[in-house]
């Protein structure tokens, strides 16, 4: 089976992983973070050109800190697409705001921009743009609606690292960035995540709130959490963002090499990278017109590890059943998109393979 996302752990990360099992420095609760911590978290913020980059133990743990910062609470409103990981909308149900999930572009799947200025009240505090499979949201637009009407916007740039939008880093635009480093992402430490900010206020509560909201040893100030990256994994991060580089350009390839191949099938449509885009090509995803799921299950039943992000828009989970509208573009994007394997471990045997059993597989349930 080519799998859906390898992680690429070389002796490297090993080494690095080895050195902490040896120091017994396994974690620290100090605001600044520990040794290996400070290390990645300064490489991080260098990469994505910010001035603070906090580490703690998931994407999802980035959201929550980063509305926690915010003093998003009951009564508050937040916007996020209704295509996309539950997380970035779930966050907003733990602070008690109400969610409003808005319909995405068709070429994208990005936030539209006309739909968050319809779900836009006078209590909407934050906006949060997801970069969905790595391809940035119109993050000018997004800025100019949120600074018109005095709301924050927080980045999920989960699936986005190393992408840049008209030359910026996504995670740098906004107030702040939040990132995965889960298993499947561009880089991992298994999980972990990091959230970016240029604030320096915010960038302070953040790194109190990710260790039970303490300035100093058990001197609670604000309310907080456990949300803190382990060495061993700020270590194997630090190792990651090394390879970044590397791991952005082969993604980028095998992207070229797909969308040249599978553009020519009938009734496929291949992702696209806008002129004011730079992807990272987290995830390659195409939109099919035939029978979605049997073309998955073929590819699956024949080697290649195709997956669907996402089967069910949020719209459509009983977590947000005060959000049952419409939303088309979400809906049929959940009905019809299949992303394929394009990490930096695929061969050209690996990629002929995925192409060519794609075209039995649509010529087959068409």
């Amino acid at each position: 089976m080519i799998p859906i996302n390898r992680p690429i752990i070389e002796k490297e990360e090993k080494e690095a992983a080895q050195r902490v099992l040896e120091s017994l420095y396994l974690t620290d609760s100090s605001f600044e973070g520990g040794k290996f911590v400070r290390e990645f978290e300064r490489r991080f913020a260098e990469f994505v050109k910010v001035k603070h980059a906090v580490a703690v133990n998931s994407g999802t743990s980035a959201l929550l800190a980063a509305l926690i910062a915010l003093n998003v609470k009951e009564g508050d409103e937040t916007i996020a697409p209704g295509f996309t990981f539950a997380s970035t909308a779930t966050t907003s149900l733990f602070v008690k705001a109400r969610i409003k999930l808005a319909d995405i572009e068709q070429r994208t799947y990005c936030i539209s921009i006309d739909e968050i200025k319809k779900n836009i009240t006078n209590n909407t505090k934050i906006i949060i743009p997801v970069h969905l499979y790595g391809h940035p949201a119109k993050m000018d637009e997004v800025m100019e609606i949120a600074q018109e009407n005095n709301i924050s916007v927080i980045e999920d740039a989960a699936q986005s690292l190393g992408s840049e939008y008209k030359g910026r880093m996504t995670g740098g635009i906004g107030l702040i960035g939040c990132f995965s480093l889960y298993a499947t992402k561009i880089i991992t430490s298994g999980e972990g995540g990091v959230v970016t900010t240029n604030d320096d206020e915010i960038a302070e509560r953040l790194r109190m709130i990710r260790s039970h909201g303490q300035h100093k040893t058990y001197d609670s100030k604000i309310l907080g959490l456990n949300l803190r990256m382990p060495q061993i994994e700020a270590a194997i991060a630090t190792e990651q963002m090394k390879k970044l580089d590397r791991f952005i350009k082969a993604r980028r390839e095998n992207s070229k090499f797909f969308n040249e191949e599978l553009s020519k099938i009938k009734d496929v449509i291949t992702p696209v990278e806008e002129d004011y885009a730079k992807s990272n090509w987290s995830i390659y995803t195409l939109y099919v017109k035939g029978k979605r799921d049997e073309i998955v299950q073929y590819l699956r039943e024949n080697g290649v590890g195709a997956v669907v992000y996402y089967p069910i828009p949020l719209n459509k989970l009983p977590l947000f059943k005060d959000n049952q509208q419409c939303l088309p573009n979400c809906e049929s994007a959940a009905e019809h998109v299949i992303s394929l394997p394009v990490h930096p471990a695929l061969s050209q045997e690996d990629r002929m393979k995925v192409v060519e059993t794609l075209k039995v597989a649509v010529k087959k349930f068409l």
